[in-house]
């Protein structure tokens, strides 16, 4: 084949893709509507685990490794637009976050400080970094520091905790990370 035979079958799958995404997202939709009635989190990590392994087991060994990779980011992204549909859940993270901190909702502000820290075998901070650039919200700092298998990472973001794509990131971080907090409004 050549590369432009190549190129026009990726446009062929990719087309092919776009439809099932959509259905993908409806699917995504009517889970956050179920957990807006019926409660329950977003982020079942064990369900998710267990997902993938069943998927992903009569893959290939020489591309496993990416259709894993594939599944968590479609999944992150399922679970980004859940969050985004869920804005009692946003507010609720963010709320308790400044409370905890101590701050005050009406503060003026174009940055936020927060903390967090997530397991190392899990890599979920590439997520995070993912969802941030989804929700539109600039990282002005990031550290992060490995202690005892964990990851403990300090973020500034560019943006005040009352836009939307901040309260969606906030809640998504706060909700699948250990330890959230907001540590300062800036």
């Amino acid at each position: 084949m050549t590369l432009e035979e190549i190129r026009a079958e990726i446009d062929l799958i990719d087309n092919a893709i776009k439809p099932l995404f959509v259905r993908r997202m409806e699917c995504a939709k009517h889970v956050a509507e179920v957990k807006a009635d019926a409660g329950g989190d977003v982020y079942v990590p064990e369900r998710e685990l267990a997902v993938i392994e069943r998927r992903s087991s009569d893959m290939e060994a020489d591309i496993k490794e990416e259709y894993i990779a594939f599944l968590r980011h479609l999944m992150s992204v399922c679970r980004r637009y859940e969050y985004g549909l869920l804005e009692g859940m946003q507010a609720q993270v963010v709320e308790e976050a400044l409370h905890a901190a101590g701050l005050p909702a009406d503060m003026e502000h174009e940055r936020v400080e927060i903390g967090f820290g997530c397991s190392y075998e899990a890599s979920c901070l590439n997520t995070f970094v993912n969802m941030a650039k989804l929700n539109r919200i600039g990282i002005i700092r990031m550290q992060a520091e490995l202690q005892e298998g964990r990851q403990q990472v300090t973020m500034t973001l560019a943006g005040n905790v009352k836009d939307e794509g901040m309260k969606c990131l906030l809640c998504q971080i706060g909700k699948e990370s250990d330890g959230f907090r907001i540590l300062g409004l800036k």
